[in-house]
């Protein structure tokens, strides 16, 4: 598999401690909102969301991918969508607001230019990212999608200035980004019943997800000290 581009992920251990501690503070929180009646806020939102009918999520689909471009995480969106439409269709809503999110902020990417995005995502990182993404296209926005090295607006937006076919691009995030989605769509359709084993389920994959990228970020800080010093001896 072809490695993302050196520097990507500098210091991935205090990522990785900084993603398990936001994770408990969430399932903290996820707890106490269920013990003090969450679920019944929960329950009268999704009747609401019946009561749209087919619509309910084709709005939804809408929502998302406007937040996705507006740079706003899509992981509690991601898990609203398994509470309100279960996880079959729940990960479908969420797979074409996403991808049609993505699509929009290429697209805006290419109309705001270069000078704009790499404000944004600054002009180092961006040339990284720029350099990985013409070079190998559909397998590196894939591997980016799987592996969140770069965030998922970085990647979007940054890929829109890159040497990268739409096509490609497209592709490759709605494959991409299959395994977050089911993962988080499972757990936010256990939300009504925390004894689930569902929900253990959707926890297990979260944390092999973290652990993969936790992985796949010590690999390419290696990787990267390892041409440093090659370029060194030179």
């Amino acid at each position: 598999m072809e490695h993302p581009p050196h520097g990507a992920a500098p210091r991935p251990a205090r990522t990785a401690w900084i993603r398990l501690a936001v994770l408990a503070v969430l399932l903290a929180a996820l707890g106490s909102w269920v013990a003090t009646g969450g679920t019944d806020l929960l329950r009268e939102v999704r009747q609401w969301v019946d009561s749209l009918g087919p619509w309910g999520p084709v709005v939804f689909a809408v929502c998302y991918a406007l937040a996705v471009t507006a740079l706003l995480p899509g992981s509690v969106l991601t898990a609203s969508a398994g509470a309100l439409f279960g996880l079959p269709l729940g990960a479908g809503t969420v797979l074409v607001g996403a991808t049609a999110g993505a699509a929009l902020s290429f697209g805006l990417a290419r109309w705001l230019g270069r000078p704009v995005v790499a404000r944004y995502a600054g002009t180092g990182r961006l040339a990284r990212l720029d350099a990985y993404l013409t070079r190998r296209g559909f397998v590196a926005v894939l591997v980016l999608r799987l592996v969140p090295l770069f965030p998922f607006s970085v990647i979007n937006y940054g890929a829109g200035v890159a040497g990268v076919r739409f096509s490609s691009y497209a592709t490759a995030t709605a494959l991409g980004i299959i395994p977050g989605t089911v993962v988080y769509t499972g757990l936010g359709g256990s939300l009504g019943d925390p004894a689930s084993p569902g929900l253990w389920i959707a926890l297990g994959g979260l944390l092999v997800l973290s652990a993969g990228g936790w992985w796949a970020a010590r690999l390419v800080r290696s990787r990267s000290v390892e041409v440093s010093a090659t370029a060194g001896s030179r």
